[in-house]
């Protein structure tokens, strides 16, 4: 049981004023208001390097797309297709991404992005040695239309990525911070509005963390904290993302999964940290537990209320005790650790 007393519960109001980026999540990430919210949340250095150069590999990609969709008629009157401007797609893509910290989803998009403009760059150079009357020349059309619009959606991702790197990782942690997640939470909720899209929001609060600053000292919570953020960082895949919420407050963003899924994550977690302390200074294990509180984010509901009702959520755990990780025998851990697991007392 903890001897913290659990906070308060966030009102979705306060929530609601404090993320200030609902209107905004209705905007298409590649266009628009969003983009412009994104750009203008992150450092001015951004629109001058890394954003002009987005926004220059956008352009081509644009360029290049319209081109061929205005030769839609093809199956009518088969013709020369536009070569796409490969070379100076990848140019642009360097000057944007040569300050990046490589993360897994960035590394996840500019790989996709990477095969799309290749395959696309195949299939012109296959289409263009074909006869114009070739029945294959119709289908391959139809496939580099399909690659290019999968290619501007990697590069969304990837502008999204380096808009939230931008905007400031927590300097502890090295996860991204509040501005970041609001970014990222306006996005899944434009993904959601525009197709049927899933996404859930997971908030973590860390239980009885105090101790470790008052018995260790704070370096020691330091430390503690950037081990927890290692540990939620490696249950993740690829394109899941982890947020300081602030103090010993976490949020997971995890697309395209369910909240029972998303539980699944939850304990996927606490199970790592039931294998071995997440610390040990002078020979004492420290472990690490921490209440969840999951909801869904989706095109009926805005992130402010996703955001609070996880909130919500968190605190109905904590109060009765059930996102909690589960007892080790005390006779593994040193009396009087702060994080060691006492015996469970009645009523706890």
């Amino acid at each position: 049981m903890s001897a913290l007393q659990p906070k308060k519960s966030l009102p979705s109001t306060k929530i609601a004023d404090t993320l200030g980026v609902t209107e905004a999540a209705s905007s298409p990430t590649l266009s628009g208001a969003a983009r412009r919210d994104l750009e203008a949340a992150a450092a001015p250095e951004w629109a001058a390097g890394a954003g002009a150069a987005i926004r220059a590999t956008r352009a081509e990609l644009v360029a290049w797309l319209q081109a061929l969709l205005r030769q839609g008629v093809y199956r009518l009157r088969p013709g020369p297709v536009a070569v796409m401007p490969i070379g100076r797609i990848h140019q642009q893509l360097s000057v944007a991404l040569a300050a990046a910290v490589e993360t897994p989803a960035l590394q996840a998009a500019r790989e996709r992005l990477s095969d799309d403009l290749a395959r696309a760059d195949a299939r012109s150079a296959a289409l263009a040695s074909l006869d114009p009357s070739d029945p294959e020349a119709p289908a391959l059309y139809d496939e580099l239309i399909a690659l290019g619009l999968d290619a501007l959606q990697q590069l969304s991702e990837i502008e999204i990525e380096l808009a939230a790197q931008h905007a400031g990782l927590d300097a502890l942690t090295g996860l991204p911070g509040r501005r970041a997640l609001y970014q990222r939470l306006a996005a899944e909720h434009a993904r959601s509005q525009r197709s049927v899209h899933r996404c859930a929001v997971v908030l973590i609060d860390l239980d009885r963390f105090k101790p470790v600053n008052d018995q260790y000292g704070h370096l020691v919570g330091d430390d503690f904290l950037r081990a927890f953020a290692a540990a939620l960082r490696a249950e993740l895949r690829p394109y899941d993302a982890a947020f300081r919420f602030g103090g010993d407050e976490f949020v997971l963003v995890l697309p395209d999964v369910t909240n029972d899924q998303a539980e699944a994550v939850v304990e996927r977690i606490r199970q790592r940290l039931q294998r071995q302390p997440l610390l040990e200074v002078d020979g004492t294990p420290l472990w690490a537990e921490f209440s969840a509180g999951v909801a869904a984010l989706d095109g009926a509901r805005t992130p402010a209320e996703a955001l609070g009702r996880a909130d919500a959520q968190l605190y109905a755990a904590k109060a009765r005790r059930a996102h909690r990780v589960a007892q080790i025998p005390t006779a593994t851990v040193p009396e009087g650790a702060p994080l060691a697991r006492p015996k469970r007392r009645a009523g706890s």
